[in-house]
């Protein structure tokens, strides 16, 4: 399904916060991450906040919805499906989180780039990017504690 403009775009922003938050409070609670049950609770706390963010986002800049359409913006270059988290080892959900930050960020990038048009949601898009960048930091330093 292609994201076509404004409102598919944050449609599926908002479906990327969600499985963040998911992983993320699954992974705060997972036996196996215990040790960094502090850490992964602050990723999912981050995760809901862009969620918040996101919907502030379409909701004040609904007018930005009937404007230009946008071609070649494909979701499926985007979707990950997430196994049953309970069944996952911590290498694994690691593995995982570190996959999805990554499309995050490469879908962020692009958006923005695609949205440019659109100063303000441009610039809120180039925002959550580099709050997923820093949540990519700390699960380096989470895989770091790992070792």
């Amino acid at each position: 399904m292609p994201l076509i403009n404004f409102g598919s775009i944050l449609g599926f922003a908002e479906e990327i916060e969600n499985q963040h938050l998911l992983l993320y409070s699954e992974a705060a609670r997972h036996p196996q991450c215990a040790p960094s049950h502090s850490a992964f609770e602050a990723l999912a706390r981050g995760a809901q906040k862009r969620l918040k963010e996101v919907k502030r986002v379409r909701r004040e800049n609904v007018t930005e919805m009937i404007l230009e359409t946008i071609e070649g913006f494909e979701r499926k270059a985007f979707i990950i499906s997430l196994p049953d988290i309970a069944t996952m080892d911590r290498k694994t959900l690691l593995a995982k989180s570190f996959e999805l930050v990554d499309r995050s960020l490469d879908f962020y990038e692009q958006a923005a780039q695609r949205l440019k048009g659109q100063a303000e949601v441009a610039r809120a898009l180039k925002n959550l990017c580099k709050n997923h960048a820093k949540d990519r930091k700390k699960l380096e330093e989470i895989e770091s504690e790992a070792l």
